[in-house]
């Protein structure tokens, strides 16, 4: 088998070819050095950069070493790596002269694991245990950089400082091997240098007002802060401001905790960024300096809304309501009005307020969706909502009438052909504003039901898990503890920590039933392929997911147990079957959904199962999370020849 000798032979390699663990013989420099539990190396020679995987830096490798690799090539989850056995230190060297990087070469991945430069403005500075993470502006696009050398003290000012960056090109990656968001690792802020410091007081220049954000000028957009003066109308705290700056209203993006009340006048600095329809302030920051009265409201119509003039401004409209949703964080009113239907938000508070009533509606516009025909150079606005501030700004004017809708139509069976017509066109409508009801409906009781499910798990594992490892740790100091010749207590201690252990795991498929994160991020196949990878990464078992048929849609019960089945029958082949491959499939039938999972490993002899002690928790999950779902189990497997599980659900 031919070797590879550089890294651009090995960053040709398909991930396939890498899978089968080609030998690799190459001497490169030492770029930098991870901080995951791994402490990945990341190497660069004079063809391109590549990564040591699995060395746990056993000879202390520190950027500028020479060094020389052998070992075998290694898939990665975006460019192939390389699974070292030997690593020797040859002297050191100067680093790889860096390449300069736009968003777009760093978002191609061309430059990945390689020494890039690039320049931006500093949007943000995040600070987490002593560890600084940078948002840089880019154009108009925001870079993610991390520092990975912790900071003695508190980050320099840098927002709003254009700066100048030297590391490592590296990027979030998905399950499908794509680049999501590029990211540039530093390892210490003595790489980032800047080029033109932040102003010393960021409120110190001239207030713009609102209506000139993001409007032509000859220079064209700076890309720093400006600073707007407005009357506050709306307060979201820690997440958003609404202002109304010379008759215009304004959506700010902050994260700044500080209390202000409508009526309020503040001075905002943020970067500018255009919305859904309107320019906005992202990554701000505000301050009080008056008070005026409370701002009133400007009355306005649906139709008058779609002109977009009041887009983040406070407004009154009337309309009427079809149905109040409730979910744990807000209340949720479905409107109409002169043929659009919309919502309004509020947090969640006790109304009682009856489908079908007239309602005069105080908030703060957002226009949420707009399109740009094709015979003109206009934006228009095409899906509002309102955000209200208190149930006071929701005020009845007409109870919803006797007579029906139903009613109306039985009576209207009299009426002339021309009446009919009229009353069919209006069916239409109600019934596309009952479609537009029931997505929105299905949407709040699905977050409303995965909100609560989040906060059993984390109570659960606030609590009990953390007294089943403060358990643990009692039992393993009392074993330490005990003299050599005390067998029998020792033999309890053994006993009790397994007990432990298996509560733990017991424990840990409990919180897995209440939070499937993998689905809220993709559906049941997408879940399934990142378990098994991230279950099979660093063993050298290889794990392949095929999807047959046309796939349909699944209860969150039937995707959830096939999910935890899957990653059951996975977990045992891994940690008892010693395979090279596991297969999983998905097949989507007319009157069914199949999952199968099969390894070639050394198999059993399943009337173990019948026979065998009560301890197979996991076969026992696996049929009770059928039943659970009325799903049909078939196992099959020999000693040498493998195991292959089946789970068949009807729709």
């Amino acid at each position: 088998m031919v070797v590879l000798t550089n890294a651009a032979q090995l960053r040709a390699l398909p991930p396939e070819e890498a899978l089968k663990g080609r030998p690799v013989h190459l001497r490169a420099v030492v770029n930098l050095v991870g901080l995951d539990a791994a402490n990945t190396i990341f190497i660069q020679d004079e063809t391109g950069g590549t990564f040591l995987s699995g060395t746990s830096n056993p000879h202390k490798l520190v950027p500028g070493n020479y060094i020389e690799v052998t070992g075998t090539s290694y898939a990665g989850l975006f460019v192939p790596g390389i699974r070292a056995k030997n690593v020797q230190i040859l002297g050191d060297r100067e680093l790889a002269p860096p390449e300069p990087a736009s968003f777009d070469d760093l978002l191609s991945g061309r430059l990945h694991y390689q020494r890039v430069t690039a320049s931006g403005i500093v949007r943000a500075v995040s600070l987490d245990t002593n560890h600084v993470t940078l948002r840089v502006a880019m154009g108009a696009r925001k870079l993610d950089v991390q520092v990975l050398e912790p900071l003695p003290g508190e980050p320099p000012a840098l927002v709003d400082a254009r700066v100048v960056l030297t590391g490592l090109a590296a990027g979030f990656i998905n399950d499908k091997r794509q680049m999501v968001a590029p990211q540039v690792l530093l390892r210490s802020l003595a790489d980032l240098q800047v080029q033109h410091p932040a102003p010393a007081d960021p409120f110190a220049g001239p207030a713009v007002p609102a209506a000139q954000l993001l409007s032509f000028t000859p220079t064209g957009s700076s890309g720093h802060r400006l600073k707007v003066r407005g009357l506050v109308t709306h307060q979201q705290r820690g997440a958003a401001l609404f202002l109304r700056s010379e008759g215009r209203g304004l959506f700010v993006q902050t994260t700044q905790a500080a209390a202000t009340r409508p009526g309020e006048v503040v001075e905002v600095t943020g970067f500018p960024a255009m919305g859904a329809f309107s320019a906005l302030l992202e990554d701000a920051e505000f301050r009080t300096v008056d008070r005026e009265a409370d701002p009133p409201p400007v009355f306005t119509t649906a139709r008058d809304v779609l002109r977009g003039t009041n887009d983040a401004n406070l407004v009154t409209m009337e309309a009427q309501l079809l149905e109040v949703l409730q979910t744990p964080a807000e209340s949720v009113l479905v409107l109409q009005a002169d043929n659009l239907a919309f919502n309004a938000r509020l947090a969640r508070a006790p109304l009682e307020l009856a489908a079908g009533s007239r309602l005069r509606l105080t908030g703060v516009c957002r226009v949420e969706e707009s399109n740009t025909p094709g015979t003109s150079f206009r934006a228009n606005p095409r899906a509002i909502e309102l955000l209200l501030r208190s149930p006071e700004d929701i005020v009845v004017l007409l109870a919803p009438p006797w007579w029906t809708a139903e009613r109306l139509a039985t009576v209207a069976l009299g009426l002339l052909v021309l009446l009919a017509a009229a009353f069919a066109w209006a069916g239409l409508l109600r019934r596309r504003v009952a479609e537009q009801t029931e997505v929105i409906r299905h949407k709040v009781e699905r977050e409303a039901a995965l909100e609560e499910r989040h906060r059993m798990a984390r109570e659960m594992h606030d609590t009990l898990a953390q007294s089943f490892s403060g358990l643990g740790f009692q039992l393993e100091s009392l074993a330490a503890s005990l003299p050599s010749e005390a067998d029998a207590a020792r033999t309890r201690l053994d006993t009790a920590k397994q007990m432990v252990r298996h509560g733990q795991e017991e424990f840990r498929r409990s919180l897995m039933n209440l939070r499937a994160q993998e689905l809220e991020r993709g559906g049941l196949a997408g879940a399934l392929g990142e378990l098994g990878r991230q279950m099979t990464a660093g063993t050298g078992i290889t794990f392949d997911l095929q999807l047959h048929g046309t796939t349909r849609g699944l209860s969150e019960a039937v995707e959830n147990n096939l999910l935890r089945i899957g990653q059951e029958c996975v977990t045992n082949a891994v940690r008892h079957a010693r395979p090279n491959r596991i297969e999983a499939e998905i097949s989507f039938a007319s009157d069914q959904v199949c999952l199968r999972v099969k390894d070639d490993g050394t198999g059993f002899d399943p009337a173990q199962l019948e026979h065998g002690p009560n301890g197979h928790f996991g076969w026992r999950g696996i049929h009770e999370r059928a039943e659970q779902i009325k799903a049909e189990v078939k196992l099959t497997s020999q000693p040498g020849r493998g195991t292959e599980v089946v789970v068949s659900v009807p729709f």
